[in-house]
Formats: C-alpha cells, structure tokens, sequence
C-alpha cells in the first residue's frame, strides 16, 4: 500500500480545496451527498451501505491515508442495502446516532483506522486552511469583547454535552445556539432577534471546535456565506479559534470590509 490519500467529500468548498492541494489524492463522493467532482481527478462513488465495497476500492487505489472534507448530514441506514462489512458494524453505528456529532465521528475515524487506514486532518495535507490568531476587518468594542467573551465560555460549558460549535450573543444575551441544522440556521434565527433583546449591541457570531473534539475530523469552518449570514443577521462580527477553517479568505476579507464587519482569531484552548 502506497502513501495515497483519499478525500471522503461532503457538501460545499472544502473538498475542492482539499482536492487543488493534493492532486493524486482519490475523491470519493457518498451517494446522497451534493458534491461536485474536480476535473482530472481519480473518482470513486460510495455508499454509506456498501462501505466494504468502499474499503476494498481504496485499498486496491493504494490508499493509506484518509481525510473527511464537507459537510455530511446524517444518514439513513437501511439493513437491507447492507454488505456484509456494514452489517457487522451496524450495531455499534446504532448505538451512538442518538449522541452527539464528535461521538458519530470519533467512531467512523476508529472504523477506517481498524481497516488500516490513517485518518488525518483536512489542515495536515492542505497548509493553506491553517490561520493563526489575528484580526480583520473593524475595531472591537468593550461589548463586542464581552459578548465573544460570553460565547467563548459558553461553548466550554456545552462541551460535555457534545451539542454545539457556534453561538450568538449580543448585549450580554445569547440570541441562539447552533444545533443539528447548522450555522445557517442559527444565523437566520438570530437575526429574527429584535433591537431589545440586542440591548442596542450588533452582536457576535462565536465558532470554535468543541472541548476535547477529535480535531481530524468536522474541523469548524467558515467562508463568504457565513459572513454574508452574519451581515443578514444585523450581527457586527466573528470570533473564531485558531485552527478554524477559513475558505476563501480574500472573498471574506472583501466581505468584512464591505458590511463593516470584524473578523478575530484567537488562541485555542481545546
């Protein structure tokens, strides 16, 4: 088996990105998920039933290294469709659907590990992801410091809980914690808030992985769609953690300029 790695993609950008970075690499799409194939790329097609079939065809493709890229709902199983491989780790699939995301993750990347695979972060094998601490964009005040403050704290408290990567707080208030529907969600439902609930502050978008997460896979991102949700949402910027993933950062950078926006990245803490 060579050093060959392999993209499972999900929706959005970072699949690409992933792919412009590593051009040998294998790109497998899963049946269901929306994801467009780059040109010139070595292309397989998967399903979540048949992963011995998948694990066969990686390992005949000289694959040894494995990188999850996009977002993945999660999926509906039917035994039925099942091979034999699928079968035998239906059980244990079962047994954590009802947790938390990192619980799910943690066990697809033990999975791909027992067939021999290596799961790696989307950060390792594309160096352009990484952004260390710094700032973009407008001047923070004192409230929009103590609401990313607030946030921050908060995403500690919920880490346990394996629940959320994103809040939004504005004048001391938390307007909204992401959930399984995600950051576009949260944003659209935040901006609903009314001028009294933001106590006259434009509030502030905060992401950052959980405590403890398995940081080689669902590594949090943002791109220009998340800035835009932001502006929509009447909010004044983001605070994420060093290490979140920030796609197409001069589309970002144009973006924060253009809605009068702030961008901070901070140290990690877990």
């Amino acid at each position: 088996m060579s050093d060959r790695l392999a993209i499972i993609a999900g929706a959005g950008d970072l699949p690409q990105q992933v792919a412009k970075a590593n051009p040998t690499a294998l790109f497998v799409s899963i049946k269901g998920v929306d994801v467009s194939v780059p040109d010139g790329a070595e292309h397989i097609a998967a399903s979540y039933e048949k992963l011995g079939a998948l694990f066969k065809a990686m390992r005949g493709a000289g694959v040894s290294r494995v990188v999850f890229a996009g977002k993945v709902d999660r999926p509906k199983l039917n035994p039925l469709r099942m091979d034999r491989v699928t079968m035998g780790l239906f059980p244990r699939v079962k047994a954590v659907l009802g947790k938390g995301d990192d619980a799910l993750l943690r066990l697809v990347a033990e999975v791909f590990e027992e067939q021999g695979f290596t799961v790696v972060a989307a950060t390792e094998v594309t160096a352009a992801l990484a952004i260390e601490a710094s700032h973009a964009g407008r001047a923070t005040s004192a409230q929009d410091r103590e609401d990313a403050d607030r946030g921050w704290q908060l995403l500690d408290v919920l880490a346990d809980q394996d629940v959320a990567q994103g809040v939004v707080f504005a004048g001391g208030q938390c307007l909204g914690i992401e959930s399984i529907q995600g950051t576009d969600a949260l944003l659209a439902f935040a901006g609903q808030a009314s001028t009294n609930l933001k106590r006259g502050a434009r509030g502030v978008f905060v992401k950052r992985p959980k405590t403890g997460q398995d940081g080689r896979m669902d590594i949090p991102t943002i791109g220009a769609n998340t800035v835009r949700g932001v502006a929509a949402a009447g909010l004044g910027g983001i605070v994420i953690e060093e290490g979140v993933i920030v796609l197409d950062r001069a589309a970002v950078a144009q973006l924060l300029d253009q809605y009068d926006l702030f961008l901070e990245v901070r140290k990690g803490t877990s």
